[in-house]
């Protein structure tokens, strides 16, 4: 007894130390343990815990295309438009569901604003919650006009990552041409989008920065960016979607971003002046990003560079 009263200050700092760095690797083990999927007839539901975090919805009645909605932060606090659309949103765009894949130009077809169908084909990999990666594989197919013909098929790898600094969401996009002759156009309205939630708009004072320093979506759209960060101010908290590229992708993509609450990675830039591409049966595309929901005490405790970091290394 003797012995542990007479422990030096210096070893009962290092106890400390390492019963607090065991303490953070069972917190962070736990963190991935606790997030679980509800599969059922429209999609998937994500859970941390108890909490839906967000709802993936392949199936709906009229068909459009697949969808991620209502995505909160780790601490319960929504970031996306309501879906449906309620009361209390604006009332524009109807077609931004939440976070969604698509393009507005495939042979002439645009899938942006649902005048074509990207329909649910499989789940290639059932929602999977233990091991790693958590998360699921879906595909899809660019219907033609007949709503029959297969355009492209879609593949996209969605992986659910509880960080340090938010929700991660890694998607991993593949396109693989399913007839000959398959146009890709420049649109500004093509990629990976997110709307935002009503009052977490640049309009309602939230901010819109991208890595470049640049402010606001005036300045913003058009530009090549690695990331575009809007966040804003709510419920007590600084809360916000990081919207990032990966640097192994074909090229720098361009941004379509709006202050009405939208963020679009758009691989297919220039935007709107960019020449077409043409695939091929059996042709393919890999695109791939980065989504970090995130909620913090104060702007100066979150950093949207660090976000890429951590996307980065857990995407390779």
């Amino acid at each position: 007894m003797k012995t542990v009263i007479g422990v030096t200050k210096t070893m009962r700092n290092l106890v400390v130390l390492a019963c607090i760095c065991s303490l953070c690797m069972s917190v962070s083990l736990q963190a991935e343990e606790v997030i679980s999927f509800a599969k059922h007839a429209d999609g998937v539901d994500v859970l941390v815990g108890n909490r839906l975090v967000a709802e993936y919805v392949h199936t709906e009645e009229p068909l459009g295309r697949p969808f991620i909605s209502n995505v909160k932060t780790l601490d319960g606090i929504q970031v996306t438009r309501n879906y449906p659309v309620t009361k209390k949103d604006q009332q524009d765009h109807p077609h931004h569901q939440g976070i969604f894949h698509t393009f507005s130009q495939v042979n002439g077809i645009d899938y942006w604003h649902m005048k074509g169908i990207t329909k649910h084909r499989q789940m290639t990999h059932a929602p999977n919650a233990k091991g790693k990666p958590l998360g699921f594989i879906a595909e899809s197919v660019y219907l033609a006009t007949d709503q029959k013909t297969p355009l492209l098929k879609e593949v996209i790898a969605y992986q659910f990552v509880v960080s340090e600094l938010g929700l991660l969401i890694v998607v991993d996009a593949t396109i693989t041409a399913e007839a000959n002759n398959v146009v890709l156009g420049s649109k500004e309205e093509g990629g990976l989008a997110v709307r935002m939630s009503s009052d977490l708009r640049v309009e309602t004072g939230a901010t819109m920065l991208d890595d470049q320093g640049r402010n606001g979506g005036r300045d913003i759209w058009g530009k090549q960016a690695r990331w575009v960060d809007n966040s804003g101010k709510k419920q007590g908290q600084w809360v916000g979607v990081t919207l990032m590229t990966h640097p192994d992708n074909e090229k720098l993509y361009h941004w379509h971003a709006r202050d009405y609450g939208l963020l679009t990675a758009n691989p297919l830039g220039p935007l709107n002046t960019a020449p077409s591409q043409t695939l091929q049966l059996g042709d393919s595309k890999r695109f791939r990003y980065g989504v970090m929901i995130h909620s913090h005490d104060s702007p100066k405790s979150y950093q949207p560079d660090a976000a890429q970091k951590a996307y980065e290394k857990i995407a390779k």
